[in-house]
Parts: C-alpha cells; structure tokens; sequence
C-alpha cells in the first residue's frame, strides 16, 4: 500500500511538472502514453484465533486437616501466668517480687473509674423499686396472711388427728381406769358397810318393837280386867311410852337404812360411771381417730387452701413495678460482677517470681501481670507454656510441638490446663505437656504448637480456585461444547482444599476460574 501511495504521488508530480510546460510552450500534439505498471500487494495473512486452554480440577476424597501455629516458650511446670479478666487501668499492686502469695488473696486492682458511683446509682434505684413494690403489696397481703395462718391451724389439727397414740398419754389413761376401778370398788364396800349396819340396827329395833308391843298388849289386858288397879294402869302407861318409842325408833332406822342403801346404789353408780369414762378414754386413744372427724379435717384443710390461693389471686401489682424491681437487681449485681472482676486473686499458694505491671499502666484482658511459682509442683519438671490467644484449645487436646532448640522435629504434646481453669481462674495461657519428657530443654526455650482445629476423613475435596461464588457456591462443568453451572454446599475450607458436601461425585472434572 505504501508504494502504491508513493508511485501516485510521483505521477502526479510529473503531470504538474508537464502542466507547467504546456503553459509556456505551443501547443503540440502528443502520443499517449499509458503510465507505468505498478506493483500489487500481497495480501496480509489474518492469523486463527487460539482457543484458550482452560485449566480443570478432578473432585477427589481424601483428608482435609485445618490447623494453626501458637507460638509458645518452654517453662516450669509450676509457673503461672496470671492475668486480669478485662482491660482497664492498673489501680493498685498489693505485692512485690518473691513475695509469698495464698489462695483467695487479692494481688493487684483495676481502677473502677465510673463503676463505683454507677453502682451507688444502681442500689438507690433498686431500693427505691423495692420499696414502691412493698407499698403496693402491704395492703394486699394481709387477708392472704390471715388465710394462711388458718391453712396452718386447719392442717395442725389434721396431724393432730392423724397422730399415733401419745405413750405417756395411754400410761396416763390406763393409770386412770385402774384409780376408776379401785375407787368403785371402795365406794361398794364402804356403802355396803353402812347399809349393813344401818340393817343390823333396824332389825334390832324391830325386835324391841315386837317385843314393846306385846307388853303394852299384856299391859292393856291387865289393866282392862281390873281398872282400878293402879299398877296395871301404871304398867299399861310404861308399856305405851315403850311402845312409841320402840315404834320411833324403828322408823328413825328404816330411814336410815333406806338411806344407807340408796347412798350405796348412787356411790356404786357414780363410781361405774368414772370407770366407764376412764376406760372409754382408753379405748379412744387406742383406737385411733374417729373416720367422721378425719373427714371433717381434711375438708377443713381443703377449704383453707382454697382461701389461701383465692387471697394469693387477689394480689395484684402492676407488673411494672416487679419489673424495675428485676431490672435494678440484676443491674446491680451486673455491676457487682464488673467491680469484681477488677480484682487479680491468686488461685493458688505460692511465690511470685516477675511483675509486669504497676499503678497507672494499661494492660489488656489475658496478658500477664505476674509470673508466679505453684511450690506444689515439681520445680524441675518442664512444659510448654503458649499464650492466651484467638484460637480455643480444650484440655486433653493433643498437638503438635516443634523446638527452637531441636529444629525440623516435631513431637507430640497434650493440652493439660486451659485459660481459667486447673487452681486459679486468673491464670491465663494454655500448659501443654509434651513428650518425650527427658529432652534437653531450658526454660525460655522457643516453642511452635501446631493444633488440628477441624478434620474430615474421606471427604470429597476441591482446591478453592475450582469454587465459584454469587448468592451461593457453584462450579462449571464442561457438557459438551459449553459449560454448565452446577450448585453446590461445601463445609470445612483451607488454604488448598474445600469440602464439598452434595451437589459432586468422585471423579467429576469442574473447571476452574
């Protein structure tokens, strides 16, 4: 093209040229000459476009292990690290460098800073809560006190009734019939004895009075057959007053006697109802409870129950005021809890060997104030001690541990203390024991602790780059001549492997991003 556009331009330079000379020159014929044959161009060779080679991932199975790396140093097994439970501001430090600590004492305080009066706050509002409430229920509850007062009296008679029999009591009451039946048969035998006397005097008399009237009879015979005899008259007089006062004397008896024997049938009678009450006492007692009086109870208990929930019902508060009285509580205790977690406590008897802190300074929640020796520990037995940090560990947990001391070898270890457990809750960082235990370790050592944090055994896996994304997982899958889009749920993801859970099978080819 370029010598195309050179030759045109060299020909139209050439008829300027002739132009000019036919301007200044005659006219005169010319023979035409056609001009000179240029060269055409190759034609440019369009090169065919190269398909891309995509890259593809087969679905396997296989492990898929998520671990991490805590750094760590080797130290005795009976050093502690203790540590506050939150950040704050160093208030107080209570000891000093190699000084003995005992458990429950308070090594050092964080400063409070608004907790104090936000907890003085806090205690006005949930006094004054509790006293609003009590204003509320004071007039309320008394007709539920004085139903439960008669709850307690109706079921103290109900136990009373229910009872087995008192010991002392049936003593008591045996004691009583045989006193009963002694004295019944005294008062028989002493009214028995009168009335025999008082019959032995009466029948006497009447002797006398049989005997008075058959002298007044022969008196008065005598006396009748010789009138002027004055010694039958005389006789018949003495006879007569003998006779009355014979006849007196027996009447005077026969009341006596009539006496003595009803005096004997009532004393009798008033003794055989003694026995009779004393004996039916008895038999109360050994008896038991009457049926009748027992159900009478029960429904006595049972009716006082009801009056002590119908008064119970009765009550009723605004339900705003229990509320603030709940919501002030336990924003108290809340603030309590704060306050008291500004305290370092020893969790153990010991020593402390370092202080990292002091009044006024910062520390955060898990670093460690002091370093402290637990006595009750081996002091040449050694483990590894790792920080607290955002990686969880449980006790028992086993790990991997490679040394500064010993590089390229990994050996096994076992977590055996964990962040607030074990003697003290404020000792921080995990202890792990490793083994074996007789290598040739120094406290200070460095420490690498490798810990399985998830594992999948013969999970179907693909690397991340296979896996796609938008509202959900996915991957394309080649079918035929264009990729399909195939929906998938995955579950444990490292740096080079993704668990897939449906949506694959072992073998399918995906292809990657």
């Amino acid at each position: 093209m370029r010598k195309l556009l050179v030759a045109i331009g060299l020909i139209g330079s050439i008829l300027i040229s002739a132009c000019g000379s036919l301007a200044s020159a005659p006219a005169t014929p010319e023979v035409w000459t056609p001009p000179p044959a240029t060269a055409t161009p190759a034609p440019t060779a369009v090169p065919t476009p190269v398909r891309p080679v995509l890259t593809t991932y087969t679905v396997q199975r296989g492990t898929i292990e998520r671990s991490a790396e805590l750094q760590g140093r080797v130290a005795a097994v009976g050093e502690r690290e203790l540590s506050f439970a939150v950040d704050g501001v160093v208030k107080s430090v209570y000891i000093t460098p190699n000084a003995s600590i005992t458990k429950g004492q308070v090594l050092a305080e964080l400063d409070p800073g608004e907790l104090s009066d936000r907890l003085a706050q806090a205690q006005r509002q949930y006094t004054q809560a509790q006293q609003q409430l009590e204003r509320a229920l004071g007039e309320l509850r008394f007709p539920l006190r004085r139903a439960e007062i008669d709850l307690e009296a109706a079921r103290a008679a109900l136990a009373q009734l229910l009872a087995p029999p008192d010991p002392a009591k049936v003593a008591t009451a045996r004691a009583a019939l045989q006193q009963a039946e002694a004295a019944r048969d005294r008062a028989r035998n002493d009214a028995s004895a009168v009335k025999t006397r008082a019959e032995l005097a009466l029948r006497q008399a009447q002797k006398r009075l049989i005997a008075a009237q058959a002298e007044f009879s022969a008196a008065l015979y005598a006396a009748e057959q010789d009138k002027t005899n004055n010694s039958a008259q005389e006789r018949l007089a003495r006879a007569g007053d003998a006779l009355r006062t014979a006849e007196e004397e027996v009447a005077r008896l026969q009341i006596e006697y009539d006496t003595a024997r009803n005096n004997e049938v009532a004393a009798v009678q008033a003794a055989d109802a003694q026995v009779m009450a004393a004996q039916a006492a008895l038999d109360d007692l050994l008896r038991g409870p009457d049926p009748l009086k027992v159900a009478e109870a029960r429904r006595n208990v049972a009716l006082a129950e009801l009056a002590v929930e119908q008064a119970r019902n009765a009550i009723r508060v605004d339900p705003a005021l229990e509320r603030a009285v709940e919501e002030t509580k336990k924003e108290v205790e809340g603030i309590r809890r704060q306050i008291e977690a500004l305290k370092l406590v020893a969790g153990f008897d010991g020593s402390i060997l370092a202080i990292n802190i002091a009044p006024g300074s910062v520390i955060r929640a898990g670093e460690p104030a002091f370093i402290a020796l637990d006595p009750s520990v081996s002091a040449d037995a050694l483990e590894v001690l790792v920080p607290s940090s955002s990686t969880p560990l449980v006790a028992g947990q086993p790990v991997l541990i490679t040394f500064a001391r010993y590089p390229g070898k990994t050996y096994q270890g076992t977590v055996t203390s964990v962040p607030g457990s074990g003697t003290g809750g404020a000792i921080s960082g995990y202890h792990i024991a490793y083994e074996p235990a007789d290598l040739q370790l120094a406290s200070g050592d460095g420490a690498t602790v490798t810990v399985v944090l998830a594992r999948r055994e013969n999970a179907l896996w693909l690397p991340p780059k296979a896996i796609r994304a938008d509202s959900r997982s996915y991957v394309l899958v080649q079918r035929g001549d264009r990729p399909e889009r195939v929906d998938i749920e995955t579950g444990l993801t490292t740096t080079d492997r993704v668990e897939i859970l449906s949506g694959l099978n072992e073998g399918d080819v995906v292809i990657g991003q």
